[in-house]
């Protein structure tokens, strides 16, 4: 069109022009016949009407050009691909229309958004039709399905090298994991050794799966799954908070390590020795042979009382004695008392104080200390308790029960003679018990015993062990 133009241009001005030449004749030079004007400008009208309808002609003959050709084109691109097959393509002033019937839903979309990057389309109408067809579905499904078997097949080599991969360094996690000299410096720490190589075998299989990914060429993958372990994380953070609270707990525990295994220990009232350590829960076993379950943020948060990690125990005896007796006499025969009693340390030697002063009665406690790893705390107790009576009874210093002073605005009825109480009471008899020889103060094995076993049958991993 352009060309044309350019060609017919210096004709369209000439004829323009020439009404001024009729005017420059008028000036001063020789003007033309008028009949010669009036054919002539006749002529130059027809002229140009022949001429614009031509360029118009040519305009169009080149719209038409340049149509076909990018419906040709369109054409050809969507008949190398098979889900475009269905698909018709006509182009109008540069709109093109897509008419026909495609067998995918996202087919028509996807063709459009395709033709709409072709220069020269001005406009894409999508007007294909979904085929509802059962036939038709079938087998769009069925050649789907086998596309990706034969894409899978097709990777099968590099899903095993990938494979590979990840054996490779699970295999060596768990060398990492089971060596003994990398973790050497926590031997002592028994539950952060074990915590350790769980760490880093697990580290190491991770590490293993993306080294497979990017292989596959999957590295955007990664920030995937690692957003979706964030978000499932935090899920998994509030719907198991408790056992993830007390899987910490047991990382603290085993920095801390309040405790080992077989220590008598006492954890918010709940007394007896531990078992074992999980990385959930603490196992003790009472003094009646029950097993004791805690959570491992009980301990955390708690009061542990450790009995055992110091070998040296103390124990008290409070005994009551008259207000009429002699204080000093009574605390120096109970000191004796511990002082020759089997099971009791002279270091740190026995001591007694006044601990309360009753309205019938004064108390006195005397404190005696044992090596548990000699004697047993329980024994040395008990028997400090007897002996201290024994002593007292023998020594007459009297152990009064409490007394309560009665007061009667009217003289009380006289009792019969039976009943009324008076005379001396009766002199206590003393029982003849064990000299301190032959006193028992071993250490108690019936709990470690049942512990022993306990250990030795159960095939739960003891982190303490």
């Amino acid at each position: 069109m352009r060309t044309t133009w350019f060609s017919v241009g210096p004709l369209i001005a000439a004829l323009l022009l020439a009404p001024h030449e009729s005017a420059r004749g008028a000036l001063g030079q020789e003007p033309a016949a008028e009949p010669a004007t009036d054919a002539v400008s006749e002529q130059d009208a027809a002229e140009v009407e022949r001429l614009i309808q031509e360029v118009a002609q040519a305009e169009a003959t080149e719209i038409v050009s340049e149509d076909a050709k990018l419906g040709q084109r369109a054409r050809s691109i969507l008949s190398a691909v098979e889900d475009f097959g269905g698909i018709r393509v006509e182009v109008e002033a540069g709109i093109v229309i897509l008419s026909g019937r495609a067998a995918a839903q996202d087919a028509s979309a996807r063709a459009a958004a395709l033709l709409e990057k072709l220069e020269g389309v001005v406009l894409v109408v999508d007007d294909v039709q979904v085929e509802r067809g059962l036939g038709v579905r079938l087998a769009e499904s069925w050649r789907g399905v086998v596309d990706q078997v034969r894409g899978l097949v097709a990777a099968l080599p590099l899903l095993g090298m990938a494979a590979a991969i990840v054996l490779a360094f699970v295999l060596l996690g768990r060398r990492l994991r089971d060596a003994e000299l990398p973790y050497r410096m926590w031997k002592e720490r028994v539950l952060l050794q074990a915590l350790l190589r769980q760490t880093v075998f697990a580290a190491v299989s991770v590490m293993g799966v993306v080294a497979a990914l990017r292989f596959l060429d999957a590295g955007t993958l990664i920030g995937t799954i690692l957003g979706a372990a964030g978000v499932l994380g935090i899920a998994l953070g509030f719907a198991f908070r408790n056992i993830v609270e007390n899987y910490l707990a047991g990382i603290l525990i085993a920095l801390r390590q309040p405790f080992a295994a077989r220590d008598v220990v006492s954890i918010e009232g709940h007394a007896g020795t531990v078992l074992r350590t999980t990385t959930s829960e603490t196992t003790l076993m009472d003094a009646d042979g029950n097993h004791v379950r805690l959570p491992n943020s009980m301990i955390i948060n708690g009061k542990v009382l450790n009995y055992t990690r110091n070998p040296l125990r103390r124990f008290t005896v409070s005994v009551g004695v008259g207000t009429l007796v002699d204080l000093e006499s009574a605390q120096e025969t109970g000191l004796e008392t511990l002082r020759c009693m089997k099971g009791v340390i002279d270091d740190p030697d026995p001591s007694s104080r006044v601990a309360v002063l009753g309205d019938s009665s004064v108390t006195l406690e005397f404190f005696g200390w044992v090596d548990q790893r000699e004697s047993s705390y329980a024994k040395v107790a008990s028997e400090a308790h007897r002996l201290i009576k024994e002593a007292y009874d023998e020594a007459g210093i009297d152990m009064p029960p409490p007394a309560y002073a009665l007061t009667f605005d009217a003289p009380p009825p006289e009792l019969p003679a039976k009943m009324q109480g008076g005379g001396e009471p009766a002199p206590a008899r003393a029982k003849a018990g064990p000299t301190p020889e032959a006193i028992d103060v071993s250490p108690e094995s019936d709990i470690d015993e049942q512990v022993d076993r306990e250990l030795a049958l159960s095939d739960e991993r003891n982190l303490l062990e």
